[in-house]
């Protein structure tokens, strides 16, 4: 279960695929939680790049919500990385541009106070290591990493079966299907027993 922290959460990066497309699932997720986050008065933050940080810009600013990218200085940038997306920045309400991947990466956990990561590949998951282990550092006044959609409990199921995961470790993220679920937990500081996945989860594993 995700421990309550006492860490003020004002922004909310977001993490995953920079290939999603605007029809798919994982894009539209984004787009819905950015929007609704960004409703309640939270401010949305991205890497810059297209895909989910896109969609998470666009659906900040549908309701008029603030934007803020940690961008890769594009003279620096590394081979078969995405780039900065031009849309997303000319949408951006402040851009901080840094010198190499993990700089930006470093400057990305250092601005948001809580994390929402899709569906995404290699890059995602060297996301989710450091702010996996930032958090497990920082525990009490951690920033709660959420991972949307179904595809995260196979994951995290495995990692909880085959790894050595700290209680500390387990207790910094949760699962979660749907916006208002996202929301729920950053207000809250939480996650409710209502979707307690990641409890079911560990459970679950113990009991096989």
């Amino acid at each position: 279960m995700l421990s309550k922290t006492n860490k003020i959460i004002k922004r909310v990066a977001f993490f995953g695929d920079a290939d999603a497309k605007k029809n798919d699932q994982h894009f539209k997720d984004a787009y819905d939680t950015a929007k609704l986050l960004a409703e309640n008065g939270y401010i949305i933050v991205n890497g810059g790049g297209p895909g989910v940080m896109l969609a998470s810009t666009l659906g900040a600013k549908s309701v008029g919500g603030k934007v803020e990218l940690v961008i890769l200085d594009p003279k620096k940038e590394p081979g078969n990385y995405e780039g900065t997306d031009n849309e997303n920045r000319d949408l951006a309400d402040k851009v901080i541009q840094t010198e190499s991947y993990p700089k930006r990466l470093n400057k990305l956990v250092e601005v948001a106070e809580a994390f929402v990561v899709f569906k995404g590949g290699t890059g995602t998951l060297s996301e989710v290591g450091l702010i996996w282990e930032t958090a497990k550092f920082d525990y009490g006044h951690h920033e709660p990493i959420i991972f949307m959609g179904e595809l995260w409990k196979e994951i995290i199921e495995t990692m909880i079966r085959d790894l050595d995961l700290e209680k500390k470790e387990q207790k910094v993220v949760a699962l979660v299907n749907t916006p208002q679920e996202v929301l729920e937990i950053i207000k809250n500081g939480k996650q409710s027993k209502r979707i307690n996945i990641f409890e079911r989860l560990i459970k679950l594993v113990k009991n096989n």
